[in-house]
């Protein structure tokens, strides 16, 4: 599911922005993005993505606002860089003077990391924390959206499965007695043999019975009621039994030969193929 969450944290003089982004994704495609990676850091911001999300592509952005907060030239600043490379370019014995440019220059870096580590995350902890709720917060909200749609869905398949239950009830009785009328002709033929027909007949029918299939179709159906019911992440039992049903059509339509079950099926399917789709956001 897509959502977004931000916060901002002070670390010792550089004040760190925090920005959380998702969006669809069969599983957990996390990325880390920062001007300045620490090991340590990036580790603890994992297992905190890791805990709260579970499906998703996930960006974390931690930014240094300090510098784009600053109106117009910190002069102290750049005085204080030149009189530091001045007395490098003396010390070194380098002919070229400093230049605003190579001021400039070293302003870019962020000389001003003196945290680190465990007192890094310390003070970035709480802001991911707080921008991890209120992705989550998004997200649920889409997640509502998506169980309602989804349950909308389900309740069109199972109109569809009393349908089919109607009409492949007939069709082994159906075909049976088309069988024997066909049949009755070859019945005068030399070699004829009644039983063996009997019992081709028999077992045609008992080939075009889906009462098993249809059953394990609703059982499919109610469970997938009780997953959208359910409170926690069930995106990935969703997909599973989304495709248990999608067998048992692929089954009832090979075994009716029957032209109508075959377009109530097609209609059932295009029902599932949409769920597919919106189950791939579900957490």
């Amino acid at each position: 599911m897509t959502g977004f969450g931000r916060a901002s944290a002070d670390a010792g003089e550089r004040r760190l922005r925090v920005e959380i982004r998702s969006v669809n994704h069969r599983g957990l495609d996390l990325k880390i993005r920062g001007a300045e990676p620490d090991a340590f850091c990036d580790a603890e911001i994992a297992r905190a993505v890791r805990a709260a999300v579970e499906r998703g592509a996930v960006t974390v952005h931690v930014r240094d606002e300090s510098a784009a907060s600053s109106a117009g030239v910190d002069g102290a600043r750049v005085r204080e860089v030149f009189q530091v490379l001045e007395l490098l370019r003396q010390e070194l014995e380098i002919e070229e003077p400093v230049t605003l440019a190579t001021v400039g220059a070293f302003m870019g870096t962020s000389p001003r990391s003196e945290l680190g580590g465990e007192a890094l995350w310390e003070a970035l902890g709480p802001a991911v924390a707080t921008a991890l709720a209120e992705l989550r917060t998004m997200r649920a909200l889409e997640g509502a959206a998506l169980a309602a749609d989804l349950g909308t869905r389900r309740a069109r398949l199972e109109e569809l499965a009393g349908a089919l239950r109607t009409r492949t009830t007939a069709l082994p009785e159906k075909f049976a007695h088309r069988l024997e009328e066909r049949l009755g002709t070859l019945r005068q033929q030399a070699g004829f043999d009644p039983g063996r027909v009997t019992q081709e007949v028999a077992l045609m029918a008992e080939r075009l019975d889906v009462s098993e299939e249809l059953v394990r179709y609703e059982t499919h159906l109610h469970h997938l009621a009780d997953l959208l019911r359910a409170q926690e992440a069930v995106g990935r039992k969703l997909d599973f039994v989304i495709q248990e049903i999608g067998r048992e059509l692929n089954t009832i339509a090979s075994k009716a030969q029957d032209a109508e079950v075959a377009g109530l099926v097609i209609d059932a399917k295009a029902e599932l193929e949409k769920m597919r789709e919106q189950a791939q956001n579900v957490e």
